[in-house]
């Protein structure tokens, strides 16, 4: 499942990208979130997939240390307690001023 519209993240601001997924059954225990962000500062981003019930998994929390630019990964998540099925998200906060970026795409591999 993908999602591969850009969609830009505010500085000082938060940016959601939804993916819509129809399985059956629970997500597993080595969910795979592929994540594609372009950024000019990577450690401004919190990074969360946000599960269709509500609940957050932290990805990536952010380092002032960490002047790289761009996010580009694959994270691993427990989801094995979450339905499958429904609209999963992708919720990337800037927490520092002045730079910017925009997701580009990001996956979900049951």
């Amino acid at each position: 499942f993908e999602n591969q519209n850009n969609v830009n993240i505010p500085d000082l601001g938060t940016a959601t990208s939804s993916i819509s997924v129809a399985r059956t059954g629970n997500a597993p225990t080595a969910l795979k979130v592929g994540v594609d962000i372009k950024h000019t500062y990577r450690g401004d981003l919190v990074i969360d997939l946000i599960a269709p019930d509500g609940s957050a998994y932290r990805l990536k929390n952010s380092s002032g240390s960490d002047s790289a630019d761009n996010v580009i990964t694959t994270y691993t998540v427990n989801a094995s307690t979450e339905g499958a099925s429904g609209t999963w998200k992708l919720q990337v906060r800037d927490v520092y001023a002045a730079d910017t970026g925009y997701i580009d795409k990001w996956s979900l591999q049951f």
